[in-house]
């Protein structure tokens, strides 16, 4: 067995980066295997410069905690604030439990230096270590929400396809009412002697909302002064797939030789983006500003279901945690 097998796993996930950035570059599987090899080093390097510069590795122990602590404390006020703003919604509570299996793990490494033992040192390195792989990843996911959300429209859009959101009622939430407005400004922006776009609002009616988003979404853009010639409705769709589906053959059946920008919230374009890209439909997607108080939580949301469909975080994880069993493994 080799004496450093966290710098082998380091050494094999970064490889597998560098094959995956070459021939999938859009997945998030390539962030996925360099956030391992980087995880996988670092655990390495904490462990024998703990025992070679005892001074330094506290101060380092000590930042991390402390950062480790202000993000599992914004998490859970962010939670708690959105749920009594929102109301108990799903994501809302996944945000404030995010939160506090940070400061769980936290807790349980304050648990380990008060009573301490080999099988609880074995715990509580598989915790940090998932901890730590989460958070890297959490923090490049972020990254490509920031840069993958700027994206502008394409040049010479016929078509803006606006990707449904909740209800207030039977009007646009403030989500969808800011993907409503951002579609709008991509028709203004255009030169006064090009054809108008045609707005294609794509949405269905979800359990608990009185009518359809798109009936919803056509209203609101009527009233802002949009023709109704200009506005088709999908509103069959139940998820981003479908949106995307449902939107294209649409546009296609009615526009041979569409140019389509998609305009959805900045923290979905990622996501929506890949779905685009899986169910093979030529849509170019562009976001909306979302509000700083939901973005957190919005995003938080979004990474979980890029972990879910990419799968490979998953499996990931679960190689890292066969490091800190190898390497315990190796020492005994």
């Amino acid at each position: 067995m080799p004496e450093y097998p966290e710098y082998l796993a380091a050494v094999v996930f970064a490889a597998g980066g560098v094959v995956n950035a070459l021939l999938a570059p859009h997945r998030f599987s390539t962030a996925v295997l360099f956030c391992l090899a980087a995880t996988s080093a670092g655990l390495g390097v904490a462990a024998r410069s703990a025992a070679a510069h005892p001074a330094i590795a506290t101060v380092l122990a000590v930042a991390a905690l402390l950062l480790a602590l202000a993000l599992g404390l914004l998490l859970l006020a962010d939670g708690v604030l959105l749920v009594r703003r929102y109301g108990p919604q799903a994501a809302l509570l996944a945000t404030g439990g995010a939160g506090c299996a940070v400061l769980a793990v936290l807790g349980l490494d304050a648990a380990y230096h008060a009573v301490g033992g080999e099988a609880f040192a074995a715990l509580v390195v598989a915790a940090n270590a998932a901890a730590g792989y989460l958070t890297l990843l959490f923090l490049v996911f972020v990254g490509y929400v920031f840069l993958w959300g700027r994206s502008t429209p394409l040049p010479e859009t016929t078509h803006v396809v606006v990707l449904g959101a909740g209800l207030d009622g039977d009007r646009p939430g403030p989500l969808l009412t800011r993907r409503l407005e951002r579609a709008l400004a991509i028709d203004a922006a255009r030169a006064p002697d090009t054809p108008r776009v045609v707005f294609v609002v794509s949405g269905g009616q979800g359990d608990d909302e009185t009518r359809s988003e798109a009936d919803a979404m056509a209203d609101y853009l009527r009233g802002r002064g949009v023709p109704a010639d200009r506005i088709a409705r999908e509103d069959r769709s139940v998820n981003t797939g479908q949106n995307l589906r449902f939107s294209a053959a649409l546009v296609d059946g009615t526009t041979p030789g569409h140019r389509a920008t998609v305009v959805t919230s900045g923290f979905h374009v990622y996501r929506t983006t890949l779905l685009a890209r899986r169910v093979g439909v030529p849509l170019h997607v562009v976001g909306a500003p979302t509000s700083p108080a939901y973005w957190l939580a919005a995003t938080l949301r979004e990474f979980a279901a890029v972990l879910w469909l990419d799968r490979l975080p998953l499996i990931g994880l679960s190689l890292l945690l066969a490091v800190p069993v190898a390497t315990a493994a190796f020492e005994h």
